[in-house]
């Protein structure tokens, strides 16, 4: 299999075929992520999860927000999350999405990171209801993101953009992890295919 990577690129990837990971930097232009950033800062539902580790129930350390096709549920760590529909905010985005990338996309989850103690730790989004890559938007402060290849265990360090754009394969290992930095608020909007 040959692998490519693709980083800080100005333009659109033409394709996603055999890539350990695609980043593009300025996928989204600046007025179009600046709105959207806008919006779902003050339109989405946000939710604070619990989640049980070792027998102890804990405060997931970021806010989330869901949407999808109506009918399709994401379950994981044990919580279901049922999707009601697109906005009208975010229905242009999912056709660029399906079209671009994954024609399947039914799910958005979405992912605040208030300040530099919001995380996410190491993890992989292979759960077996889930099908194709991981399609994910930056919006807000810069943010770094770690991956682990299939092919190269080593850790690639990424600092994530405002308006950028990232596609890995859903068994890659990645997180966000804590900052001491000042860092500002940081919204992920993740594009999943569910199976149904």
């Amino acid at each position: 299999m040959s692998l490519s990577r693709q980083v800080h690129a100005q333009a659109k990837p033409a394709s996603v075929t055999d890539a350990e990971y695609i980043y593009v930097s300025q996928y989204l232009g600046g007025g179009e992520a600046h709105a959207l950033l806008g919006w779902l800062l003050a339109n989405a539902d946000w939710r604070t999860e619990r989640l049980k580790l070792f027998g102890r129930s804990i405060v997931v350390p970021r806010l989330v927000a869901w949407y999808g096709d109506p009918g399709v549920s994401y379950r994981y760590s044990g919580i279901d999350h049922d999707a009601v529909g697109w906005p009208p905010s975010l229905a242009s985005l999912v056709r660029t999405v399906r079209a671009e990338f994954a024609p399947g996309t039914n799910f958005l989850l979405v992912n605040r990171y208030r300040c530099g103690a919001d995380s996410m730790g190491w993890h992989t989004d292979d759960e077996p209801a889930l099908a194709g890559p991981v399609v994910s938007i930056s919006l807000g402060a810069v943010r770094r993101f770690h991956l682990r290849t299939a092919v190269d265990a080593g850790t690639i360090n990424l600092d994530l953009a405002h308006g950028s754009l990232l596609i890995h394969p859903r068994d890659c290992p990645h997180a966000v992890p804590k900052t001491r930095r000042r860092v500002g608020e940081r919204i992920n909007l993740s594009f999943r295919t569910i199976s149904v």
